[in-house]
C-alpha cells in the first residue's frame, strides 16, 4: 500500500475520532463528577494513540509485504529475462537499445556494452534489402506486432538465422513508449530440417536423387510428354552385376567408393534431359525423355555398358572390373502421371532387368508383357510354396537307371514333383529355382531324402532289389553344416544300408563351399552313401578337384547327350568324360538318353549306365515298384 493511502486512512480515522469521541465520552459520563470526566478524556486520548498506532502498524505491515512480494516477483522476472535462452531486447521510441539480456550477447557474440545505446539499424546484417525493414516497422506500427525470419550477423561476420518477434508498447496516451524484440537462433533447427529434407529425397552416399525423388521426376516427365505422338519416356534400371563380390572381397568402404565412381561415370554419359537416381543397393535409375526412336535408348544402354565395363581404380593398388545389366521399359506420356504409373514402370524395368541378368552379364533387355505374366506366376508359386510342404503336396517320382551293356535295371533317381490340388503337376523348372532362392529347398530336400529312404526300406521288405536310389542335394543343404548328421539319422531311422543311397551334388555347389568341401565330402562318405557329381561338364570341370574330392560317379549332362549325333564337340566331351572316369576308377552315367543311336554311341565309348525317356520317364513309386518286380522276374527266368 502506498504512503498516500496510509496518510488518507489516518486522516479519515482522526476526523472521525475528533467528531464523535467527545460526544461519546459526554454521553457515557454525563452524571460523573468532573475528576472522572477528566480521567475519561485522558483515556480517550490514549485510546486514540493506541488504535491509530495499531491501524498504522497493520497498514505499514501490509504495505511492506506487498512491496516485498512485488520486489520478489520483479527479481524473478529479471532473473528469467537474464537466464532466458531467447534473446530479449528493448529499444526506445527512436529505436535505440535501452536493454538487452545476455542471450542477445551470446547469440550475436557481442558484449552487452557494445549493444546498449546503439540504434537497431546498426545491427542489420545486409542480407535483407531496405524494403524488408520498411515493411517490418510498418506492420509493427499498424498492428503492434511482427514475426518472421531475420538473417543476422555475428560480430565475427558470420550469418545466422533468427526467428524474431517485435512488439510495440504504448504509454497511457497511446504513443510509442518503447519496442520489445524477442529473438531465437534457429540456424541449427533450419539446418536439421534441411538435412531431413535432403535425406528424404537424396541418397547421402552418391548425392543422387533417391527412389522418392526420382519417382517425382518420372511423374513430371510423364505429364510433360504428350500421350499421343512419337515422344516417349524411357526408364532404365542399371545394376552392377559383380558388386556383391567386390563388396565382400574388398570391404564396404571400397563398395561405397565404387558406387560413387559408377554414379559419376553414368552422369558423364547421360545426354541433356536425362536424369539419374539411385534406386537402392547397387541399382541406378536413368530417365530419358523425348525418346522418338528405340535406337536412342539402345545406343545409350550400350554406352553405359561400355563405360561401366572399363573398370574402376579404387585406390593406388586396387582396380576392379565391373559388368552391368540394364532393364528398360518405354512409356508414352500420361496427364495423370500418378504413383500407379511410376510403380508400374519401375516394375516393368525391374522385370526387364531380371531378364537381362538371366541372359548373362553386360547386356540390356527391354520389357515385354510376358514378363508381367511370369512375375505374377512367380508370386503365385511363392505363395503356394509356403503351404505345399504342410499339405504334403510334394511327391517323389523315380526315373529308372539301366546298365548300358546289359540293359538291366540297376537303380533310379528320385525326383521331387509338386502335385498342386488345382494346378496339377507343377514343373520342377518352375518351382525348384524359386525354392532355392527362398531357402525352402532345404526342407524340401530333407523331405526327399527321408521319403526315398522310407521307400527303399518298403521295397526291400517286399523282397525287391531297388539297387541304388539317387537324391539331389542343394548347395543350401550343404551350407547348413549338419547335412552328414541328418543323412546318418535318415539311414538309421529307416534301417537301410547306406550304399543304397546316392547323393548327387553339382560342381558349382561343391566349389561354393570352398575349403570345407573336402571335410564335408569325407563326412558324407562315412555315412556309407555313394557320391555322384551331377551335370558334369557344364561347370568348372577340373581334374584337380576330382583328385581331391573322392566321388563314385560322374553324370554326363543331358545337353551333351542330346547333341551326340550333331555336334562333334559334344561327342568329344562325352568321350573325354568317359575316358576320365575310367582312368580314375569312377562310374559314368549319362542323362537324357532318348534315341537308340545315342545309347549305341555311349555303349561304344564304354559308358556304364544311363537314364532317359528311351527306356522310361520318371514314374510314381507304385509304377516303379511294378517295374522292379517285372525286372526281377525276367532276371529269374533268364
Amino acid at each position: 500500500m502506498s504512503p498516500l493511502k496510509i496518510a488518507a486512512i489516518y486522516l479519515l480515522l482522526g476526523c472521525v475520532w475528533i467528531l464523535f469521541s467527545d460526544q461519546l465520552v459526554s454521553w457515557l459520563f454525563a452524571d460523573a463528577p468532573p475528576e472522572v470526566l477528566a480521567r475519561a478524556q485522558t483515556l480517550k486520548g490514549w485510546a486514540f494513540v493506541i488504535v491509530s498506532a495499531v491501524i498504522i502498524g497493520v497498514l505499514v505491515h501490509v504495505s511492506i509485504r506487498r512491496m516485498e512480494h512485488a520486489s520478489s516477483f520483479m527479481d524473478l522476472q529479471s532473473s528469467m529475462i537474464r537466464h532466458a535462452h531467447t534473446g530479449i531486447l528493448a529499444a526506445d521510441r527512436d529505436k535505440k537499445v535501452i536493454y538487452a539480456n545476455p542471450a542477445i550477447s551470446r547469440m550475436s557474440s557481442t558484449p552487452l556494452k557494445l549493444i546498449l545505446g546503439r540504434s537497431m539499424k546498426e545491427f542489420r546484417s545486409g542480407a535483407h534489402e531496405e524494403p524488408f525493414y520498411e515493411e517490418l516497422w510498418r506492420e509493427v506500427d499498424e498492428t503492434g506486432l511482427w514475426q518472421g525470419e531475420v538473417i543476422a550477423r555475428r560480430r565475427d561476420g558470420s550469418l545466422y538465422t533468427q526467428w524474431v518477434t517485435v512488439t510495440r508498447v504504448d504509454d497511457r496516451e497511446g504513443e510509442v513508449a518503447y519496442y520489445v524484440m524477442f529473438a531465437t537462433d534457429i540456424s541449427q533447427e533450419k539446418a536439421d530440417k534441411e538435412r531431413l529434407r535432403y535425406l528424404a529425397f537424396y541418397d547421402p552416399l552418391t548425392d543422387l536423387p533417391n527412389r522418392a525423388l526420382i519417382s517425382e521426376h518420372l511423374k513430371n516427365a510423364l505429364r510433360q510428354t504428350p500421350a499421343e505422338g512419337s515422344g516417349q519416356v524411357a526408364v532404365m534400371f542399371v545394376d552392377l552385376d559383380d558388386f556383391k563380390t567386390i563388396n565382400e572381397s574388398y570391404g564396404h568402404q571400397a563398395g561405397d567408393q565404387l558406387l560413387r565412381l559408377a554414379a559419376d561415370r553414368i552422369l558423364g554419359i547421360l545426354v541433356d534431359g536425362s536424369q539419374l537416381g539411385r534406386f537402392g543397393g547397387d541399382e541406378f535409375v536413368v530417365l530419358m525423355t523425348g525418346v522418338t526412336d528405340q535406337k536412342q535408348v539402345e545406343q545409350m544402354a550400350s554406352r553405359l555398358l561400355d563405360a561401366l565395363g572399363e573398370g574402376f581404380q579404387l585406390d593406388d593398388d586396387t582396380r576392379v572390373m565391373v559388368r552391368a545389366s540394364i532393364g528398360i521399359c518405354l512409356s508414352r506420356g500420361s496427364r495423370g502421371g500418378d504413383s500407379d504409373d511410376t510403380r508400374r514402370l519401375f516394375s516393368q524395368a525391374d522385370s526387364a532387368l531380371s531378364e537381362a541378368k538371366a541372359a548373362g552379364k553386360n547386356i540390356f533387355a527391354f520389357y515385354h508383357t510376358e514378363m508381367t505374366r511370369q512375375a505374377r506366376r512367380r508370386l503365385e508359386l511363392e505363395e503356394a510354396l509356403t503351404t505345399a510342404l504342410a499339405r504334403k503336396e510334394f511327391v517323389l517320382y523315380y526315373q529308372p537307371v539301366h546298365d548300358v551293356a546289359s540293359g538291366r535295371l540297376i537303380g533310379a533317381e528320385a525326383l521331387v514333383r509338386w502335385q498342386h490340388p488345382e494346378w496339377g503337376l507343377v514343373s520342377p523348372n518352375e518351382f525348384i529355382p524359386l525354392a532355392e532362392e527362398t531357402g525352402q529347398i532345404v526342407e524340401i530336400g530333407a523331405r526327399v531324402a527321408s521319403e526315398a529312404a522310407r521307400q527303399i526300406r518298403a521295397w526291400t521288405e517286399l523282397g525287391l532289389e531297388p539297387g541304388v536310389v539317387a537324391i539331389n542335394v542343394s548347395s543350401r543343404q550343404l551350407a547348413r553344416g549338419h547335412f552328414p548328421a541328418f543323412l546318418r539319422s535318415v539311414i538309421e531311422e529307416n534301417g537301410i544300408e547306406g550304399h543304397r543311397l546316392e547323393v548327387e551334388l553339382t560342381e558349382s555347389s561343391l566349389l561354393a563351399l570352398g575349403e570345407r568341401t573336402t571335410d564335408l565330402l569325407r563326412e558324407i562318405r562315412e555315412t556309407g552313401v555313394q557320391l555322384a557329381i551331377d551335370d558334369f561338364g557344364t561347370g568348372y570341370s577340373s581334374l584337380s578337384y576330382l583328385r581331391r574330392f573322392r566321388v563314385d560317379k560322374l553324370k554326363i549332362d543331358r545337353s551333351f547327350v542330346n547333341e551326340l549325333q550333331v555336334d562333334g564337340g559334344s561327342l568329344g566331351i562325352v568321350k573325354a568324360v568317359i575316358a576320365m572316369g575310367q582312368a580314375m576308377g569312377l562310374q559314368v552315367q549319362a542323362e537324357g538318353v532318348e534315341l537308340d543311336s545315342q545309347l549305341d554311341t555311349l555303349a561304344r565309348l564304354g559308358c556304364d549306365s544311363f537314364q532317359g525317356y528311351l527306356r522310361a520317364a520318371p514314374m510314381p513309386a507304385e509304377q516303379f515298384q511294378k517295374l522292379l518286380g517285372a525286372s526281377q522276374s525276367q532276371q529269374s527266368e533268364g
